[in-house]
């Protein structure tokens, strides 16, 4: 078989530069919640001034265990041995997708009542799906995969995909229903730790029948 030729160069830079953004990314969070001015001189008040803040708790929480997930998955799933230029930029694109995850968290804990901020912060959410499965299927197509985990390529397109579709699902539910489909985005971080278990399950199962063998 004739190798390819082309500039290939490893990946530890690339990971690198991933680690510092989601750390970056989700420190700045935080700034979406914003506590409303004013004084506060009863505890009725500060019950007020909490419930006004929590909807705002519950999407930090959301966008927070989203980014932990998608840092994790790839941290596990970053199963590429070497990388080139187009792999690097489809990276540095989906890489700006989950730096802009604060400001379209900002927008719908600002604007929880509309149907537009909702879409911003699914459309953000999706578009970070769909290029973490373009990273996988182009290094697959090139050969820039390695080889034990080749096999396990239905598998994890299948994971890649489901995100996508949960968020494709929250937006056809914001015309609905915007509280159920916000609600339906929880099912993302919940997916990354299924997606490990299974994962750790497999890779103990083929150890056994490889022992038996």
């Amino acid at each position: 078989m004739k190798k390819k030729l082309g500039l290939y160069f490893p990946t530890n830079r690339l990971e690198t530069l991933t680690d510092g953004l989601f750390a970056i990314a989700m420190t700045i969070l935080v700034v979406t919640i914003e506590i409303p001015m004013g004084p506060i001189h009863t505890s009725q008040l500060f019950l007020q001034t909490t419930g006004e803040i929590l909807p705002k708790y519950v999407v930090y929480f959301l966008s927070f265990l989203i980014l932990a997930g998608f840092w994790i998955n790839h941290h596990i799933l970053f199963l590429i041995k070497k990388t080139n230029l187009t792999l690097t930029w489809i990276n540095v694109f989906w890489l700006m997708f989950i730096t802009l995850v604060p400001l379209s968290t900002s927008i719908i804990a600002q604007f929880p009542q509309y149907q537009l901020s909702q879409f911003i912060f699914d459309l953000n959410l999706l578009m970070i799906g769909l290029f973490s499965y373009m990273i996988w299927r182009y290094a697959l197509d090139h050969d820039l995969i390695r080889e034990n985990a080749k096999p396990y390529d239905p598998y994890i397109r299948r994971i890649t995909l489901f995100m996508p579709a949960i968020v494709f699902l929250s937006i056809c539910i914001s015309f609905l229903n915007l509280k159920w489909s916000l609600l339906i985005l929880f099912m993302i971080p919940l997916l990354f730790v299924v997606a490990i278990k299974v994962w750790t399950w497999r890779d103990l199962k083929k150890l056994i029948l490889r022992t038996k063998d």
